[in-house]
């Protein structure tokens, strides 16, 4: 019995005996092959036929920037018209879009404080005439003898306080746009344009009572020549110089280019953006510039000599820019490189490769 036992598990174990299957071993990619970090190509790939060399060279090239920018008034040809005392607008001299003249009387308005200031301007100018008289007189009875040394001191120091009350009475007066000394008294308060230019914008209405001096009854602005406010980062201020041409190029004016000089570089770098802000000045003969509007900059740097690559010779890999460099015949390594400017369809290379170098021009992805 034990005897049979052992007979059919033998059977068994020869029935079940089979072969294990032959792992097969990866081909070779008949493209090319890699030996470490090199890449050939052998004799009969048809990527040798597909890849494109260049050799570098350095060569002159002007470096370009291009920039956010919006446009914004000249701040010296920019102004806001607020009523300096309460009062209630009686006439409107102009309208929103109206050109205006400097010293043009724009709103003319009632106010109780201005006919105030006038009666106090009077009333100052009466009692400097009598205080002057009474000088005058304790002078002469001084001369014969008659009026004593304190009376006279008296006189005089009512007629010096006379004097500054007229003076400080003419002052608030100018302050209000009048001018006693040429300007008929009894008349309205009139608001005149402090600079040539257009009205822009127009927050007043006829028969309005104001009394918040902080709010502007309307904005007078010279459009003729606007400013252009470029936010510049921090790493490309050295392409930025004060007289430099600047390039503008509006979305409300596609293919239209607008040339400008730069006038002022900021000071002060934002230290949340990092930026810097590069103003310039454009001509705006027609007004078609309009302060608000958003622009893209260009400016042009100095000439300088860089190595430059085609743009399609360049790589990113795990967060590096690579560029595949020849060693041998049909032999390339990968090279880092850092980056510039771009020159269109070429970029400039700061870092990794220099004159002479043969690399892949074109189909570089072919061998990663």
């Amino acid at each position: 019995m034990q005897r049979t036992l052992i007979l059919l598990i033998l059977c068994s174990l020869a029935g079940c005996r089979h072969e294990r299957p032959q792992t097969k071993e990866a081909e070779p990619d008949p493209h090319f092959r890699r030996e470490g970090n090199a890449v050939l190509i052998p004799e009969n790939s048809p990527l040798r036929s597909r890849l494109v060399l260049e050799t570098v060279k350095s060569q002159p090239i002007r470096p370009t920037l291009c920039v956010p920018a919006t446009i914004e008034p000249d701040p010296q040809r920019f102004a806001r018209v607020y009523l300096p005392i309460t009062g209630r607008v009686v006439r409107l001299h102009v309208q929103l879009g109206d050109p205006v003249a400097y010293g043009q009387v724009l709103a003319t308005v009632h106010s109780p404080d201005f006919v105030q200031a006038q009666g106090d301007y009077l009333k100052a100018r009466s009692t400097l005439e009598v205080a002057k008289r009474q000088w005058e007189r304790q002078n002469d009875l001084q001369a014969h003898k008659v009026a004593a040394a304190r009376e006279v001191e008296q006189a005089q120091s009512d007629f010096e306080a006379a004097k500054n009350n007229v003076a400080s009475a003419i002052a608030r007066l100018r302050a209000y746009g009048l001018d006693p000394n040429t300007d008929a008294l009894g008349q309205p308060l009139r608001l005149c344009a402090p600079l040539a230019g257009r009205v822009v914008d127009m927050a007043a209405a006829l028969g309005e009572f104001r009394n918040d001096n902080n709010a502007s009854l309307m904005t007078i602005a010279d459009l003729s020549h606007v400013w252009i406010s470029a936010s510049v980062p921090e790493k490309d201020v050295h392409f930025v110089a004060v007289g430099q041409e600047v390039q503008a190029l509006l979305p409300a004016y596609p293919g239209e280019i607008f040339t400008g000089k730069v006038e002022a570089i900021g000071d002060l770098l934002d230290p949340d953006t990092r930026v810097v802000k590069v103003r310039a000045v454009l001509p705006n003969p027609q007004g078609r510039l309009k302060p608000g509007m958003f622009a893209t900059v260009t400016v042009t740097g100095r000439p300088e000599t860089r190595v430059t690559i085609p743009t399609t010779a360049v790589l990113e890999a795990g967060g590096k820019m690579l560029v595949y460099q020849q060693t041998q015949a049909w032999q390339f390594e990968p090279r880092e490189v850092a980056l510039g400017s771009y020159q269109g369809n070429r970029a400039v290379i700061l870092k990794g490769l220099s004159d002479g170098a043969v690399i892949l021009a074109e189909e570089g992805v072919l061998l990663q």
